[in-house]
């Protein structure tokens, strides 16, 4: 993946409960296709080379072309695209429930897809990169990235019960609570915190627990050559090696093995092609 110029900028302070990062890639790689693991993040992409294609969604085959800005829902399985013609693009990525306050949308509307974003927010979408593509800098687009979110910021009342849900989804490895825990240390019955998630968030907290799991378990193997899977099985409260072994395979369609293998720097990506 050495072709490929990586950058990113940490939000500012204002922006910091709902924007994990501003990120960014130019370049060419050298494999043709990857897969893009469940990562529990809704991103927005704006774009200024060539069109992106994605070509798969869990197991399915797709043919989707993307040209000019397009929002990525949250993704239960993995999304497969080409990476033959290199890329170009700055994009943000949202914490869970983030995106909802800046979007005038269920985020379940936009689960599980890649929608070019002027069908979200109409015109807006052109004059935002067209703005951004007349700036000198990367660090100049991702400020005028968080002066643009700023200005669309509306935040939910409950973005913060679903932000606290996350974490206790999220934290504790093997002793990290399970939905029905959180209900009651939250106050609330399951059919009021599943609509929450589904709204805010776009799937339901049993699904994001899963994905913050597995995605623990990716964070967990980074920089590390050999990785006892037994051992990470036990860490993240999985039954044992083998209830992790089909996570792997339900959530990336990939085996462990496979993804310490053939991963790319940036951990939460594999090489498909």
């Amino acid at each position: 993946m050495s072709g490929f110029e990586f950058f990113s900028f940490p939000p500012g302070p204002e922006l910091a409960p709902f924007v994990e990062t501003i990120w960014g890639v130019r370049g060419a790689a050298h494999f043709s296709t990857e897969a893009v693991l469940p990562n529990g993040a809704v991103e927005l992409m704006v774009n200024f080379g060539p069109v992106q294609a994605v070509v798969g969604h869990g197991d399915q085959e797709l043919h989707a072309t993307y040209r000019r800005s397009w929002l990525s829902g949250l993704h239960d399985r993995r999304l497969v695209h080409s990476a033959e013609n290199g890329a170009d693009h700055i994009a943000v990525r949202f914490r869970p429930g983030g995106a909802h306050a800046f979007l005038d949308l269920r985020m379940d509307e936009v689960s599980n897809q890649v929608l070019e974003l002027d069908l979200l927010i109409g015109s807006e979408a052109a004059a935002l990169r067209d703005r951004l593509g007349a700036l000198p800098s990367d660090r100049a687009r991702a400020a005028e990235l968080e002066t643009w979110l700023l200005g669309r910021r509306r935040v939910h009342s409950s973005f913060s019960t679903v932000r606290r849900a996350t974490e206790m989804l999220r934290d504790g490895g093997a002793h990290r609570a399970p939905v029905a825990e959180v209900c009651e240390r939250l106050g609330l019955s399951n059919k009021h915190l599943v609509e929450q998630f589904r709204r805010v968030v776009g799937l339901p907290p049993k699904v994001v627990g899963r994905i913050e799991r597995f995605q623990g378990v990716i964070s967990a193997c980074r920089g590390r050559a050999e990785v006892d899977w037994l051992d990470l099985a036990h860490r993240f409260g999985y039954a044992d090696q083998s209830h992790l072994i089909r996570e792997f395979r339900r959530l990336g369609s990939v085996t462990p093995s496979h993804f310490l293998a053939h991963r790319t720097p940036d951990e939460s990506h594999v090489v498909v092609g």
